[in-house]
């Protein structure tokens, strides 16, 4: 049955495009849903009809459909394209066998654009797999050739590719001499290994662009932001000066509500075991409106609003968690807790959490706080012991932790508080050879 629908849409399709060759003028071209296919069909219409591919003016299009029956290759008619988009480099014989292999539609995707001589947008949908579009664009790019000489606006959706793809892929196209406008998902550059940095820069971009001169006309780059990460560790400008100024940060992140998953604005003391102890009130603002926000991680002397004459610690929040976090959010994590918030601190997420979370939080999962803060301290005996004692939980903080815990297991919320410290010191006992299951 499903072999009979799949003859039908293949037969459908060619009956369409046989009739759009003899009465249709394309202008606008949509196959991102569509099956390589379709796009065989259109590719040798357009090469066998060139009045109808000088038309077009907007192309939508994936590069990474897999193989499906249908597929139509003449070779009288698609040589001579092969031909028009090879470079002095290319092997005719490599890009003839992908064509004839049909693994995805990524060289009848080339093929498609150098028969469309007018094209002034394209959105172009990019996929694991791919291997030839991006290259082949970036190389036009460098050479004086009449193909895409009139594109002014190019949209990269790279979202159905693990971790995103490099930049380098895409600085080569914005030199086409026409482009104006670039728009992209999910580029992203770095990693949090060699391997993925390696993996992210093996695509040579200097290459395509001979002693590396030459300027770009775009004057209008859109990029949606889904994850911002900043650890401050020292004002360049003032070493001295170790505020963070996290409301600074707010501003530009506000034009991302729409599309910021991940965001984390702290101290790199936090995330580590140093005397580093916030006390710096910056209430960085709200983020009720970030309507995708998934994780977000601050200090705590930045996420609630006080009056502005007086210290965070003198004074009672003006608002709430309910008044800053978003419907969306799934875990929430808070650095810097010192034995001066404790109090109302707990205060606020008994606010937030017990009346349930149906209608501030409804997703949040996880809730993390952590600092420097538990431990007393320990004689010069007791630090060079091996194994080193771990310290008890002061009084103070044991109650806030037993509060917490009540709080988010009646919510079925996930909740861990940490002492830095104290991780610190059974690391080193594990090094030791010593272990421990006190967190």
């Amino acid at each position: 049955m499903e072999k009979i629908k799949n003859w039908q849409a293949v037969h459908k399709s060619e009956l369409l495009l046989s009739i759009a060759s003899y009465l249709a003028i394309y202008t606008s071209l949509d196959l991102v849903e569509h099956r390589n296919g379709y796009l065989s069909h259109l590719v040798h219409t357009l090469a066998s009809k060139p009045a109808l591919a000088q038309q077009v003016r907007t192309l939508r299009v994936s590069d990474g459909w897999r193989p499906t029956s249908g597929v139509r290759y003449k070779q009288e008619v698609i040589l001579p394209v092969l031909k028009l988009v090879l470079g002095p480099d290319d092997n005719l014989s490599k890009w003839h066998w992908a064509v004839l292999g049909r693994e995805n539609n990524d060289v009848s995707t080339v093929l498609l654009l150098a028969l469309l001589p007018d094209l002034e947008d394209l959105v172009l949908q990019v996929y694991d797999f791919s291997n030839y579009t991006l290259e082949w664009m970036a190389r036009i790019a460098q050479t004086e050739s009449f193909v895409l000489s009139k594109l002014r606006s190019f949209t990269a959706v790279c979202s159905d590719v693990d971790n995103g793809l490099s930049s380098s892929h895409f600085l080569p196209i914005l030199r086409l001499p026409s482009l104006r406008s670039f728009c992209g998902q999910m580029i992203c550059d770095g990693g949090s290994s060699d391997a993925e940095y390696t993996e992210d820069y093996a695509f040579n971009a200097v290459s395509y662009a001979p002693d590396n001169v030459g300027y770009s006309n775009v004057t209008h780059i859109h990029l949606n932001l889904e994850s911002f990460i900043f650890e401050h560790s020292e004002n360049l400008n003032y070493p001295d000066d170790e505020s963070m100024y996290a409301s600074r940060y707010y501003p530009p992140l506000c034009r991302h509500r729409e599309t910021l998953q991940t965001l984390t604005i702290t101290h790199e003391g936090t995330n580590q075991y140093t005397s580093y102890s916030v006390h710096d009130y910056d209430y960085i603002g709200s983020f009720a409106g970030f309507s995708a926000l998934k994780g977000l991680r601050l200090q705590i002397s930045d996420i609630l609003d006080r009056n502005q004459d007086q210290s965070f610690l003198e004074n009672t929040p003006k608002n709430g968690f309910s008044d800053v976090l978003p419907l969306s959010l799934e875990s929430l994590i808070l650095d810097g807790l010192e034995k001066e918030y404790t109090t109302e601190l707990a205060k606020a997420f008994k606010k937030l959490l017990s009346g349930g979370k149906k209608y501030c939080c409804p997703n949040l999962t996880y809730l993390e706080i952590k600092g420097n803060w538990m431990h007393v301290q320990q004689s010069t005996e007791e630090s060079n012991a091996k194994p080193r004692p771990i310290p008890s939980m002061l009084r103070q903080f044991a109650d806030f932790k037993v509060k917490l815990e009540l709080l988010c297991s009646a919510v079925k919320v996930g909740f861990r508080m940490r002492d830095l410290h104290v991780e610190d010191i059974i690391e080193r006992n594990r090094l030791y050879g010593f272990w421990s299951d006190a967190l």
